[in-house]
C-alpha cells in the first residue's frame, strides 16, 4: 500500500479541474485497524503515522495541505488498492487495516513539489 501512497500520478482520461485527475499528485490515506494506534496515516515516502482519534489524524494530513477527493474517485481508489492487496501470493505481509479515506495533493510542476491546499478546501 505504501507504493501507491507515495508516487505521483496522473490520472486517467482527465477530469474535473478541481479532480485529482486533471494534474499529478500525491495521495495519502487514513486507515483504521492497528495495535500502536487505532488511525494510520500513510503520506509520501512511506511516512506513517499513528493517532489515536480520527480528528487527530485527519488535522494531521490536512494541515500537511491533502484534501479529500470526491467520493466516487475515493471509492475508485479504494477498489484499486483493495485489488492490488488481494494479488499478492499469499497475502500481504501487513496488517493493512481497513481503509476509511484517500486524501490527494496537487505536485507543483514548476518545483515538482507539493502545492499545499488551504484547509478550507480539506473537506470538500
Amino acid at each position: 500500500m505504501d507504493a501507491e501512497d507515495t508516487a505521483p500520478v496522473v490520472g486517467p482520461l482527465g477530469g474535473a479541474s478541481d479532480s485529482w485527475k486533471s494534474s499529478v499528485v500525491t495521495i495519502a490515506t487514513i486507515s483504521s485497524g492497528f495495535e500502536k494506534g487505532d488511525f494510520l496515516v500513510r503520506e509520501e515516502k512511506g511516512m506513517r503515522v499513528y493517532f489515536d482519534f480520527f480528528e487527530e489524524a485527519f488535522n494531521y494530513i490536512a494541515n500537511k495541505g491533502y484534501k479529500r477527493m470526491s467520493k466516487e474517485e475515493e471509492e475508485e481508489w479504494m477498489e484499486l488498492m483493495k485489488s492490488i492487496h488481494s494479488s499478492v501470493k499469499g497475502g500481504m505481509r501487513y496488517n493493512t487495516g481497513k481503509l476509511q479515506m484517500v486524501l490527494y495533493r496537487p505536485l507543483d510542476q514548476r518545483t515538482n513539489g507539493p502545492m499545499k491546499a488551504s484547509a478550507s478546501d480539506a473537506m470538500e
